[in-house]
């Protein structure tokens, strides 16, 4: 008896398909398209994070460290022999963020097929003209790494605490001035240093 009941709905659900597929009958196309991971829903986020930064040196002394806002980025994976970039701009306080797409997210070791790129630095930036000459010598790029991996959700970060450029500040000392003006008048300058 139960033999023939579970025939009478098998031939009952095969009638009503006609030609759709047993698949079709029991999902609408939107949950199959969600199914496949096509959807509107993502499964997984990828990000690259990091910062840039433009370090004012005066000899080999750090002077300050700054953001620099406004400068592009763009992340560069190299799958299957292809190039996508994917790019970004930093914010005012140097971050930025690019959520790769979804046909990036399962390339294997992403920290050797990825690297983080500086395309352009504001003119008003004091590392606009370091920024030039390294992309020059094409070190304006750094690699990423793994920040951290859970809920669907992987971030990588550049390495070495962000990407900093460099920028040499010429600072004559002020004595140095006072001298240079008085130069038959030496005592002037020594005065100076003995008030300090």
């Amino acid at each position: 008896m139960r033999m023939m009941m579970m025939m009478m709905i098998f031939f009952l659900l095969l009638g009503a398909m006609g030609e759709k597929p047993l698949v079709e009958v029991l999902y609408t196309r939107d949950e199959l398209t969600n199914l496949a991971g096509y959807g509107e829903q993502k499964l997984s986020t990828v990000v690259v994070a990091g910062t840039l930064l433009c370090d004012s040196f005066s000899g080999s002394s750090l002077i300050h460290s700054h953001p620099i806002p406004g400068a592009s980025v763009v992340v560069a994976c190299r799958a299957n022999k292809k190039t996508s970039k994917i790019g970004g701009k930093t914010d005012e306080y140097g971050d930025f963020l690019i959520d790769l797409p979804s046909h990036l997210h399962a390339i294997p070791n992403m920290e050797k097929r990825c690297i983080v790129r500086v395309v352009e630095v504001p003119k008003k930036s004091g590392c606009h003209h370091h920024h030039h000459r390294a992309l020059i010598k094409h070190k304006a790029a750094a690699g990423i790494k793994l920040l951290s991996s859970g809920n669907g959700i992987r971030t990588y970060t550049t390495h070495a605490n962000g990407i900093h450029f460099t920028h040499k500040q010429q600072h004559s000392h002020p004595f140095t001035k006072i001298n240079t003006r008085n130069r038959n008048t030496r005592s002037s300058g020594r005065k100076m240093l003995h008030m300090l």
